[in-house]
């Protein structure tokens, strides 16, 4: 069956590739011919470049995001037996990285900003509770202040699920500083991305970051010595090589996805059947996010999803069903809100690659729906 040609794609990897082509393919001749894949100086710059960044110490690249939450788990000191506290508006992949650590997952409920609702987590916390996983999503940071204040209270490690927040920012600091440990994602729809799959696990202590670059590399110090069991999860240096060039590439890219963003809002502001995301933040305002995601909520999502394809536009009903009404992921949870708003969400197209044209025409069609 031949690919839909949609007049406006969630997003255009085909075409971005086609305007990076000349430099990407110059990128793969200079590592190829340097011979030089695993672990070298291109991995080593990058981590370098994100830690400054994300005004962090360390910057530690692993194989993908998943990894990049399990490995943070796994320095908190997760362990069978312990309770690690997230929400189910969120990829699988959140909650798997804790079962995957031999625990188990409690599931709080979000607030009307997709995020998890701190008032919330203390009512949750157990004796066997170890750490607390906030998702930024959609490049938005949790309530951070409020989070580390219960945490602190209760002597729980906080890793940060930072996959769609790189350079999101909550009164001046970045996601993945507020906590032990932040995992970021690289994959291809991230607002930093590789042509591949990467990840990133920043934190500010010296020797967490060294158990994960030994975590990362089979649990070796070196050539000769293995300190313990590890995994293999090391970033390749030609995706870190991407990585570099994209990252220097990122402010222009955070400002054409800040735009589309702007113009959604103020042209679905007066939409009655829309519930807009939160702002994204004008200058001096608390957040400033990313806009890894522009996620409107619809009582009618279904129809507007129709309606959108109709129209040559690819849209997505991102989360739904929620994790915790899959039967076989046994995630016996009331959550009323995420259950509420994963019936209702709907992702239009936010990339940098798109035309003014193409932002109109999901405005146009969007409002001729409503």
């Amino acid at each position: 069956m031949e690919p839909i040609k949609w007049q406006v794609p969630f997003i255009d990897l085909r075409l971005a590739w086609s305007r990076e082509k000349v430099d990407l393919l110059g990128i793969v001749d200079d590592v190829c011919a340097d011979a030089r894949f695993i672990l070298r100086q291109e991995v080593e710059a990058l981590e370098q470049r994100a830690a400054q960044r994300l005004g962090v110490k360390h910057a530690i690249a692993v194989g993908n995001g998943t990894d990049a939450i399990t490995l943070g788990l796994r320095v908190a000191g997760v362990k069978p037996g312990d309770e690690v506290i997230t929400v189910a508006h969120t990829f699988v992949a959140t909650i798997a990285s804790i079962v995957q650590c031999g625990a188990t997952p409690i599931l709080v409920d979000i607030g009307s900003d997709f995020l998890m609702d701190p008032g919330l987590l203390e009512a949750a916390i157990t004796p066997r509770t170890k750490v607390v996983v906030p998702v930024h999503l959609n490049g938005r940071c949790c309530a951070m202040e409020t989070i580390g204040a219960i945490a602190n209270r209760y002597g729980l490690q906080i890793v940060e699920d930072a996959a769609q927040a790189f350079g999101s920012t909550l009164d001046g600091k970045y996601a993945g500083s507020f906590g032990l440990a932040g995992a970021f994602s690289f994959h291809p729809m991230k607002v930093l991305s590789c042509c591949g799959d990467g990840g990133l696990v920043t934190t500010q202590n010296d020797e967490i970051a060294e158990t994960v670059k030994r975590l990362r590399n089979h649990g070796q110090r070196n050539k000769t010595e293995i300190v313990h069991f590890g995994v293999n999860s090391r970033l390749d240096n030609l995706q870190a090589a991407i990585l570099l060039y994209r990252l220097r590439k990122l402010d222009s890219i955070l400002a054409r996805r800040r735009s589309i963003a702007l113009r959604y809002h103020a042209a679905f502001a007066s939409c009655g059947n829309i519930i807009l995301p939160p702002h994204p933040g004008n200058p001096g305002d608390r957040h400033q996010d990313v806009v890894s995601g522009f996620v409107i909520r619809s009582p009618d999502r279904d129809a507007l999803q129709r309606h959108l394809a109709g129209q040559g536009i690819e849209t997505f009903a991102h989360w739904w069903p929620a994790l915790h009404r899959r039967d076989n992921l046994h995630l016996d949870f009331s959550l009323p809100v995420t259950e509420s708003v994963s019936n209702q969400v709907l992702s239009l197209p936010v990339f940098p690659e798109m035309t003014d044209e193409q932002v109109d025409w999901v405005i146009r069609s969007v409002l001729h729906h409503g």
